[in-house]
């Protein structure tokens, strides 16, 4: 029989047959994380149809990060500026009209803060206190990584914003304050 629970979404409950070895391995990876079974698994599901699925429809290719970071060190400082540019910024607005269907400045920022749940490599924070935002990407793949990400971020706040951010970068974090004139932001 349906129940709300504590997020007032019904739930119902299910039975699913699995290999014992797969319980073990819910039941101690649970406890690991101090959880439930039944959120663990909730969790899982929720990141397959939230993240993986789409993920593999939208086009995304898994690759090691060690090859990444390889294939990162190959690049010029002027080509991972003209990728984060022309590649990397537009992908992010279509992600964020993909998954949420809104591509508009603040959606983009949302989803890139949002995918940081599924992604342990790639961790977004956004803070707005009235027309000021301070965007903070923290990642995991090497300041060839940040010099991409700069640029992406740099030219996402321009075209979106119409605003000029002020970036810095480190090795692993790019950190971009701007201010914005509500006059300047598409309706």
């Amino acid at each position: 029989m349906p129940r709300a629970d504590l997020g007032e979404r019904k739930t119902h409950l299910k039975t699913f047959r699995l290999p014992e070895s797969l319980v073990l391995s819910l039941g101690k990876e649970a406890a690991d994380e101090g959880t439930t079974v039944n959120a663990n698994v909730n969790s899982i599901i929720r990141e397959h149809f939230e993240w993986h699925k789409k993920a593999q429809e939208f086009g995304f290719a898994s690759i090691h990060k060690t090859l990444l970071k390889s294939m990162l060190e190959g690049l010029d400082d002027e080509t991972l500026t003209r990728i984060g540019r022309e590649v990397m910024a537009p992908l992010w607005k279509e992600m964020a009209e993909y998954w949420s269907q809104d591509s508009s400045p603040d959606g983009t920022l949302n989803h890139l803060m949002a995918r940081s749940k599924f992604n342990p490599h790639h961790q977004t924070r956004i803070t707005r206190e009235e027309n000021t935002y301070t965007v903070i990407l923290r990642h995991d793949f090497g300041p060839r990584w940040s010099i991409l990400t700069k640029s992406a971020l740099q030219e996402l706040v321009r075209q979106s914003f119409h605003a000029e951010p002020r970036i810095t970068v480190g090795e692993s974090v790019v950190t971009a304050r701007f201010k914005v004139n509500p006059r300047n932001l598409p309706t």
